[in-house]
């Protein structure tokens, strides 16, 4: 999985600002890129927010359709979780709860 490891402030941060792109559009909040909590790994204790090209390319809504990367506040997102480069890969076990 691709993404990004954040604090969960970070996390919620850039999710609101997602949902507020749309709302300030008179849209309805169809999408966000969600955030997990990262329980082992490298990165455990940190929040884990999806960001690979599938997700930048999601079609979302109009005709064409818009995509996340066509909204300017999800470039602003991007950037401040430390830009594209910023980016991990991890194993989706990583954000399996122990039990």
């Amino acid at each position: 999985m691709i993404g990004f490891s954040v604090t969960k402030e970070m996390a919620q941060t850039a999710n609101e600002t997602v949902e507020l792109a749309q709302t300030s559009r008179g849209l309805p909040v169809f999408w966000i890129p969600g955030q997990y909590t990262i329980y082992s790994g490298d990165y455990a204790g940190l929040t884990f927010v999806p960001c690979d090209e599938q997700i930048l390319h999601t079609p979302l809504r109009g005709s064409p359709p818009l995509t996340p990367i066509d909204f300017p506040e999800f470039a602003q997102v991007i950037e401040e979780l430390g830009g594209m480069d910023a980016r991990i890969t991890i194993s989706p076990f990583d954000l399996i709860q122990p039990q």
